[in-house]
């Protein structure tokens, strides 16, 4: 869907994008294939609210940045291909620190459209980069969701599981590959990336979590976590 734009050590990972839990039922069955995943990770904002800085390259309180953190708990939770959507005026910046986590970076060449042109991006990205059955869509400012909380939503045999917290839905969503389309059509649509989530509810695993960190919302410095 793209040019390449800068070569990582390995190969080429930067890409121009522009052109209820449901009792049982969304349990894995043990006789179904092995689900491979993969991940977006969605790091275009501009920071305004935080006062213009990336909130990738924020610290956690274990020290490391929240983009590092993400992907340490997605690789640990089994996930392999990871794309990294950066967008101006922070792009360079994101693009070699997901690198140096071995990720694929999108570029959002109008990241100014909103989240769901990245997502967008990301998904169009992975429709021709992996061969992965599902993946995760992680905001970047969920730095300290726990890799149990993933695994339980690559357990879900449903097309999309939602991480649910004392009734509160958060991130990351699970989306299997059959879903991935409407993801990719969704910067078009008015909720965005909410409007493939509320389109049939059937699909849609709630999985109950004891993980606050699933709805983490770093807009302003005290949200910050310290």
């Amino acid at each position: 869907m793209g040019a390449p734009a800068r070569a990582g050590r390995a190969r080429d990972r930067r890409r121009d994008a522009r052109g209820d839990r449901g009792g049982d039922r969304g349990r894995a069955d043990p006789r179904a294939p092995a689900v491979t995943m993969a991940a977006v990770i969605l790091a275009a904002g501009a920071g305004r609210r935080l006062g213009g800085v990336a909130k990738a390259l924020l610290p956690t309180p274990a020290g490391d940045t929240f983009l590092a953190a993400i992907v340490a708990c997605a690789r640990a939770a089994g996930a392999g291909d990871i794309a990294v959507v950066a967008g101006e005026p922070f792009c360079d910046a994101v693009a070699r620190e997901a690198e140096r986590a071995g990720c694929d970076v999108v570029v959002n060449p109008r990241p100014e459209r909103g989240m769901a042109s990245s997502v967008a991006c990301g998904f169009a990205h992975l429709l021709g980069a992996t061969s992965a059955s599902a993946a995760l869509l992680w905001p970047v400012d969920c730095p300290l969701v726990r890799p149990d909380t993933v695994a339980r939503l690559a357990a879900s045999t449903r097309p999309i599981a939602v991480p649910v917290y004392r009734g509160r839905g958060g991130h990351p969503a699970r989306f299997r590959r059959e879903v991935w389309a409407e993801l990719v059509a969704c910067a078009e649509a008015e909720a965005g990336a909410r409007s493939v989530v509320r389109a049939d509810p059937g699909r849609v695993d709630r999985v109950a979590v004891d993980d606050p960190g699933v709805l983490a919302d770093v807009d302003r410095p005290e949200d910050v976590p310290r």
